[in-house]
């Protein structure tokens, strides 16, 4: 089976979801290629016979870009399926329909959302998770992605199908897509600027320019964060969204700073991890009988 594996990662952490489902992929003897859509302008699936899209979730919904490319896809065969990786910063139920308005566009284009995978990754935006809890994080999606990779093998469907409220808050929240370029507009640099071009350079729809009197942000901008995130010097503000900045890399490392849970979102962390666990453990007890 040739699988595309068709992606946009803000600050890496889908990305990182994507390479390694790729790599589960391959593992299972299947042929993948890997589209990063910021680099990507024109994709010709009409060679593959499964598509795979992967995604930040962006306030309990796909992004933009990813929404795009749904509504122009046209060269994937009607009858291959398709799969959604996505990530987040949090396991509230919402994330679980972030794909609404995607499988929407995916239908009228005559394609068939089979299934979505969810893995929660450290927040590039709202609160810095702790490094403990990065790397918790990205050794459970690790085990989950496997069992993930061959759900897809077995033309496996899980989708979530959203309650009537959920689909008003997911509208009330889409709003953000019309806003961000106005929101993306308010950015600016401070004086611990060293115009390194970092930010110009790695900007996903090219929204920065540097001139002599500065950096300028114009109104095509995603409200990714990757600008303020990669800042060597944190000199990136977000505007109104400043109170919500993270800055600076995760290592993914064990560091014995403990999970840091926050308030409301324990209750969600756990049960994220509780399902994990039970999975992963699952897996490996058939595993242990089929060896035997």
């Amino acid at each position: 089976m040739k699988i595309a594996l068709v992606y946009f990662s803000g600050t890496g952490n889908t990305r990182k979801c994507v390479r390694a489902t790729a790599k589960a992929l391959e593992d299972e003897r299947q042929e993948t290629t890997l589209f990063d859509l910021e680099k990507t302008s024109k994709i010709d699936l009409s060679s593959f016979d499964c598509l795979v899209i992967g995604y930040p979730i962006h306030a309990f919904n796909a992004p933009k870009i990813i929404l795009d490319f749904a509504q122009g896809m046209a060269s994937l065969s009607k009858n291959a399926p398709v799969y959604v990786v996505k990530t987040s910063g949090e396991g509230l139920r919402l994330n679980d329909y972030s794909s609404a308005r995607l499988k929407i566009l995916l239908k009228r284009n005559g394609y068939c959302l089979r299934g979505e995978f969810h893995y929660l990754m450290p927040y590039d935006m709202v609160f810095r998770h702790t490094e403990d809890m990065a790397f918790r994080m990205w050794e459970t999606a690790k085990k989950l992605i496997p069992l993930d990779a061959r759900e897809i093998l077995q033309d496996g469907e899980r989708e979530w199908k959203p309650t009537l409220l959920s689909k008003g808050l997911l509208s009330l929240f889409r709003i953000e897509q019309k806003a961000s370029g106005l929101i993306g507009k308010t950015f600016w640099a401070d004086d611990k600027c060293i115009r390194c071009g970092l930010c110009v350079r790695n900007c996903p729809t090219k929204n920065i320019t540097m001139d002599d009197s500065g950096i300028h942000f114009s109104t095509k901008c995603l409200l990714c964060s990757r600008c303020a995130f990669s800042c060597p010097k944190d000199a990136i503000h977000l505007g109104i969204l400043n109170f919500m900045k993270v800055n600076g890399p995760y290592r993914f490392e064990e560091a014995g700073d403990g999970m840091g849970k926050k308030g409301i979102l324990k209750k969600s962390y756990d049960a994220y991890f509780r399902s994990a666990e039970e999975r992963i453990q699952k897996a490996e007890e058939e595993a242990k009988k089929e060896s035997i």
